[in-house]
Protein backbone atom coordinates (compact mmCIF):
# COMPACT_ATOMS: atom_id res chain seq x y z
CA UNK A 1 0.00 0.00 0.00
CA UNK A 2 1.93 3.32 -0.83
CA UNK A 3 2.25 5.79 1.52
CA UNK A 4 0.34 9.53 1.27
CA UNK A 5 3.46 11.72 2.09
CA UNK A 6 1.27 14.67 2.82
CA UNK A 7 -0.90 12.62 5.20
CA UNK A 8 2.70 11.81 6.79
CA UNK A 9 2.95 15.32 7.25
CA UNK A 10 -0.29 16.09 8.35
CA UNK A 11 -0.01 13.41 11.55
CA UNK A 12 -1.99 10.62 9.44
CA UNK A 13 -1.04 7.48 8.08
CA UNK A 14 1.79 7.01 11.07
CA UNK A 15 1.23 3.35 11.39
CA UNK A 16 1.86 2.44 8.44
CA UNK A 17 5.47 4.39 8.18
CA UNK A 18 6.20 2.88 11.36
CA UNK A 19 5.95 -0.68 9.53
CA UNK A 20 7.98 0.71 6.77
CA UNK A 21 10.66 1.48 9.04
CA UNK A 22 11.39 -1.60 10.76
CA UNK A 23 15.38 -2.34 11.70
CA UNK A 24 17.03 -5.41 9.59
CA UNK A 25 18.27 -8.09 11.73
CA UNK A 26 21.66 -9.27 11.35
CA UNK A 27 22.04 -13.26 10.73
CA UNK A 28 24.43 -13.47 13.53
CA UNK A 29 25.00 -11.60 17.00
CA UNK A 30 28.05 -11.54 16.99
CA UNK A 31 29.00 -9.23 14.25
CA UNK A 32 26.75 -6.65 15.67
CA UNK A 33 29.39 -6.26 18.44
CA UNK A 34 32.58 -6.88 16.17
CA UNK A 35 34.75 -3.73 14.26
CA UNK A 36 36.80 -4.00 11.31
CA UNK A 37 40.08 -2.36 11.19
CA UNK A 38 42.17 -0.97 8.30
CA UNK A 39 44.80 0.84 7.84
CA UNK A 40 47.90 2.07 5.33
CA UNK A 41 51.18 0.10 5.80
CA UNK A 42 54.04 1.76 4.39
CA UNK A 43 55.87 -1.61 3.18
CA UNK A 44 54.67 -3.52 -0.05
CA UNK A 45 52.11 -6.34 1.00
CA UNK A 46 54.46 -9.10 -0.95
CA UNK A 47 56.63 -8.77 2.12
CA UNK A 48 54.50 -7.57 4.51
CA UNK A 49 52.65 -11.16 3.98
CA UNK A 50 56.27 -12.86 4.08
CA UNK A 51 56.81 -11.29 7.22
CA UNK A 52 53.63 -12.05 8.92
CA UNK A 53 53.95 -15.54 7.66
CA UNK A 54 57.26 -15.54 9.84
CA UNK A 55 55.72 -14.21 12.72
CA UNK A 56 52.44 -16.65 12.56
CA UNK A 57 54.85 -19.27 12.53
CA UNK A 58 57.06 -17.83 15.27
CA UNK A 59 53.86 -17.11 17.76
CA UNK A 60 52.49 -21.17 16.96
CA UNK A 61 49.48 -19.35 15.82
CA UNK A 62 47.07 -22.34 13.57
CA UNK A 63 46.68 -20.33 10.43
CA UNK A 64 45.56 -20.99 6.85
CA UNK A 65 46.78 -18.68 4.45
CA UNK A 66 44.26 -18.21 1.42
CA UNK A 67 43.96 -15.80 -1.68
CA UNK A 68 41.23 -13.83 -2.38
CA UNK A 69 40.76 -10.34 -4.50
CA UNK A 70 39.41 -7.07 -3.43
CA UNK A 71 38.03 -4.52 -5.98
CA UNK A 72 39.03 -0.73 -5.71
CA UNK A 73 39.18 2.04 -8.26
CA UNK A 74 42.21 3.52 -9.89
CA UNK A 75 41.78 7.53 -11.55
CA UNK A 76 43.47 7.82 -14.74
CA UNK A 77 43.51 11.78 -15.76
CA UNK A 78 40.10 12.56 -14.09
CA UNK A 79 38.03 8.86 -14.91
CA UNK A 80 38.06 6.24 -12.24
CA UNK A 81 38.33 2.81 -13.56
CA UNK A 82 37.47 -0.20 -12.02
CA UNK A 83 40.59 -2.35 -10.56
CA UNK A 84 41.35 -5.96 -8.60
CA UNK A 85 43.82 -5.99 -6.17
CA UNK A 86 45.44 -9.72 -5.05
CA UNK A 87 44.78 -9.88 -1.00
CA UNK A 88 46.86 -12.46 1.07
CA UNK A 89 44.77 -13.40 3.27
CA UNK A 90 45.96 -15.09 6.85
CA UNK A 91 42.40 -16.67 8.24
CA UNK A 92 43.52 -17.86 12.13
CA UNK A 93 41.79 -20.32 13.33
CA UNK A 94 43.13 -20.47 16.53
CA UNK A 95 43.14 -19.29 19.98
CA UNK A 96 40.92 -17.34 18.46
CA UNK A 97 38.78 -16.99 14.81
CA UNK A 98 40.86 -13.64 13.09
CA UNK A 99 41.07 -12.98 9.59
CA UNK A 100 44.21 -10.18 8.47
CA UNK A 101 44.34 -9.13 4.99
CA UNK A 102 46.96 -7.74 3.33
CA UNK A 103 46.84 -5.85 -0.01
CA UNK A 104 48.30 -3.03 -2.64
CA UNK A 105 46.25 -0.91 -4.59
CA UNK A 106 47.32 1.76 -7.11
CA UNK A 107 44.99 4.35 -6.36
CA UNK A 108 46.47 6.64 -9.22
CA UNK A 109 48.88 6.08 -11.94
CA UNK A 110 51.79 6.57 -9.22
CA UNK A 111 53.01 3.21 -6.98
CA UNK A 112 50.88 1.24 -5.04
CA UNK A 113 50.27 1.85 -1.01
CA UNK A 114 49.57 -0.61 0.91
CA UNK A 115 46.89 -1.42 3.31
CA UNK A 116 46.40 -3.95 6.16
CA UNK A 117 43.08 -5.24 7.09
CA UNK A 118 41.24 -6.86 9.92
CA UNK A 119 37.26 -6.94 8.76
CA UNK A 120 36.13 -8.27 12.04
CA UNK A 121 37.86 -7.67 15.82
CA UNK A 122 35.77 -8.29 19.06
CA UNK A 123 36.41 -9.32 22.65
CA UNK A 124 37.52 -12.33 21.80
CA UNK A 125 39.99 -11.97 18.83
CA UNK A 126 41.46 -8.28 19.75
CA UNK A 127 44.46 -9.78 22.06
CA UNK A 128 45.33 -11.91 19.51
CA UNK A 129 45.38 -9.30 17.32
CA UNK A 130 47.21 -7.21 19.07
CA UNK A 131 49.93 -9.72 19.90
CA UNK A 132 50.64 -10.64 16.41
CA UNK A 133 49.91 -6.85 15.17
CA UNK A 134 53.31 -6.13 17.76
CA UNK A 135 54.91 -9.45 17.36
CA UNK A 136 54.85 -7.82 13.23
CA UNK A 137 56.29 -4.19 14.05
CA UNK A 138 58.73 -5.52 15.97
CA UNK A 139 60.62 -7.65 12.72
CA UNK A 140 59.68 -4.53 10.61
CA UNK A 141 62.75 -2.11 9.77
CA UNK A 142 60.49 0.88 11.18
CA UNK A 143 57.22 1.22 11.94
CA UNK A 144 54.51 0.85 9.37
CA UNK A 145 52.81 3.89 10.25
CA UNK A 146 55.55 5.73 9.38
CA UNK A 147 56.11 6.25 5.40
CA UNK A 148 59.08 7.89 4.01
CA UNK A 149 59.33 12.10 2.49
CA UNK A 150 59.71 9.79 -0.93
CA UNK A 151 56.21 7.84 0.01
CA UNK A 152 54.22 10.88 0.96
CA UNK A 153 55.09 12.81 -1.68
CA UNK A 154 54.36 9.96 -4.25
CA UNK A 155 51.04 9.50 -2.89
CA UNK A 156 50.23 13.37 -2.15
CA UNK A 157 51.29 14.84 1.05
CA UNK A 158 47.18 15.54 1.80
CA UNK A 159 46.34 11.55 1.39
CA UNK A 160 44.23 10.37 4.27
CA UNK A 161 45.11 6.89 4.20
CA UNK A 162 48.75 8.22 4.97
CA UNK A 163 47.96 10.81 7.46
CA UNK A 164 45.37 8.49 9.92
CA UNK A 165 47.69 5.42 9.45
CA UNK A 166 49.26 6.42 13.11
CA UNK A 167 46.12 6.96 14.39
CA UNK A 168 44.43 3.82 13.10
CA UNK A 169 46.96 1.87 14.91
CA UNK A 170 47.06 3.89 17.79
CA UNK A 171 43.38 2.63 18.48
CA UNK A 172 44.58 -0.48 18.50
CA UNK A 173 47.54 -0.05 20.85
CA UNK A 174 50.36 -0.48 19.08
CA UNK A 175 51.69 3.12 17.87
CA UNK A 176 53.08 5.15 20.73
Amino acid sequence: MPVNLSMARLGEGRNQISKMKKPIKKRNDKKKSSISWRSAISFDAPSTAALMRKVLFGLNVDFKRERSERSYSQLYAILPFPRVAYVFRFNIASPAPLVIDIYETHPATYGPLGFMEIPELDDSNIELARMILRALVKKMPRPPWKFTVGQRVQHSLMNTDILKARSNWRALGIAD
